[in-house]
């Protein structure tokens, strides 16, 4: 397996531990962060972070 293989494997790793849903849990308290719900905040601030990196590492390799 060649080292970009192994990148995205580990941030898809990482991604399901980051959603995984006892984690999730610990996030859907009462309040808010911007005036957004705790719960959808970090939902998509993973989502967010998943996407560039995947992004990132992608793009490394090209040409």
């Amino acid at each position: 397996m060649n080292p970009s293989s192994r990148r995205l494997a580990a941030l898809f790793s990482l991604g399901l531990v980051a959603l995984y849903s006892p984690l999730l849990g610990a996030f859907n308290q009462p309040g808010s962060l911007l005036g957004i719900p705790t719960l959808p905040f970090y939902l998509f601030m993973v989502w967010l972070v998943l996407v560039l990196a995947s992004w990132l590492l992608t793009r490394r390799n090209e040409p």
